[in-house]
């Protein structure tokens, strides 16, 4: 049938990337339903039911498990997904549409979904028409360093915190950061229609990835988000979760 809608399966056994992948596949409105399980309950599952399909290896399949993606490769829409970038070629001699490693960033998934969405003509012409396409301009930040400008995916943050006169954006994938010479207040701006709120004095975090609010004996709360940060979030800024809170 065709549709301008997914059903979505995902098999995945990393569980911060399939946390991530959940999200993503929630907030975007070409997904009608996901189903989430582990590459082990492949054979027990009607497929059928399912128009796209990501599946994480984690090394090169046997015969039997590279017949069964050949064969959900021409009924869906395969996405292969590992740790290891070599699998790449295996994954598009099987008849996927995309390969994303599971450290990809937010903004490879987007582009990921795109992808399917391209290839899919009802829902093509439905993002076309859609008035909340995102030009690039309103997708990146232009963050200057010394002797190079970057391009920093909006949808790649999931934090700032204030540093002097600079702020630091933070990722889904907890490591390095990227320093950015602007004010709170105007990156607080520019950020609002993202999804980005004021949590406290030098923080804005993007509300669709906290996960838990916690009061400490203070009276303040800490927020933990679904990568594991975990924040203040200052009495000051309470109304800024009134509708969590």
């Amino acid at each position: 049938m065709f549709t301008a809608f997914f059903n979505a399966l995902t098999l995945v056994n990393d569980e911060q990337f399939n946390t991530l992948l959940s999200i993503q596949l929630a907030s975007n409105r070409h997904f009608d339903s996901h189903t989430s399980a582990t590459l082990d309950q492949l054979t027990k599952l009607d497929t059928s039911q399912f128009n796209v399909i990501l599946l994480q290896l984690s090394e090169a399949p046997q015969q039997n498990l590279l017949f069964q993606l050949i064969d959900l490769s021409k009924n869906a829409k395969l996405v292969i997904i590992a740790d290891d970038p070599n699998l790449a070629t295996l994954a598009f001699e099987v008849g996927a549409i995309d390969f994303i490693t599971t450290r990809s960033p937010i903004s490879r998934l987007n582009k990921c979904f795109d992808k399917l969405i391209h290839l899919c003509p009802l829902a093509s012409a439905m993002e076309q028409a859609h008035p909340m396409t995102k030009s690039l301009t309103h997708s990146h930040l232009i963050v200057k360093d010394i002797g190079k400008v970057r391009l920093i995916e909006i949808d790649d943050i999931i934090w700032i915190n204030g540093a002097g006169n600079y702020v630091e954006l933070h990722f889904w994938q907890q490591g390095a950061s990227v320093l950015h010479r602007v004010t709170m207040k105007n990156i607080e701006q520019q950020l609002a229609p993202a999804g980005f709120i004021r949590v406290h004095r030098s923080t804005l975090v993007k509300q669709t990835v906290i996960s838990e609010l916690a009061v400490t004996d203070s009276g303040d709360y800490k927020l933990k988000l679904k990568n594991g940060v975990q924040l203040n979030l200052s009495r000051r800024y309470k109304n800024s979760l009134s509708a969590i809170l």
